[in-house]
């Protein structure tokens, strides 16, 4: 009986010893690294995963779409506010299937402070 008490405790003491982190260290979220944010490498993949499915083409009426097919046209949308805002703006939600993470928010707006690169 005095073994299986043993047992017990070194299976509490072990047990316990696992959760000394936070969540956050054992699990960490995406880190937003807004230091190296490129087009290429970034935003673009950003962009094609979740936005051309919807703005290629043309609208219901016939007219163009926000475009966002080449870094000319992103940089457009990028430069007049019209990419944040529709990223952000609280009316609607774009995209459609969810509001973006604020990391990805973060590397978009820091990407668009930084005068919108073609990197």
């Amino acid at each position: 009986m005095k073994n299986l008490w043993i047992l017990f405790a070194i299976i509490i003491f072990m047990i316990s010893g696992c959760y000394d982190k936070n969540k956050e260290e054992l699990f960490p979220q995406n880190v937003c690294d807004t230091k190296n944010v490129k087009f290429s490498t970034s935003i673009e993949p950003i962009l094609n995963g979740n936005c051309l499915i919807c703005q290629s083409g043309l609208t219901a009426n016939g007219s163009p779409k926000v475009q966002l097919d080449s870094y000319a046209d992103v940089k457009i949308v990028a430069n007049n506010g019209r990419l944040y805002n529709a990223l952000t703006v609280v009316t609607f939600q774009m995209p459609p299937y969810g509001k973006f993470p604020d990391y990805t928010l973060n590397k978009i707006k820091h990407w668009i402070d930084s005068g919108s690169p073609n990197n």
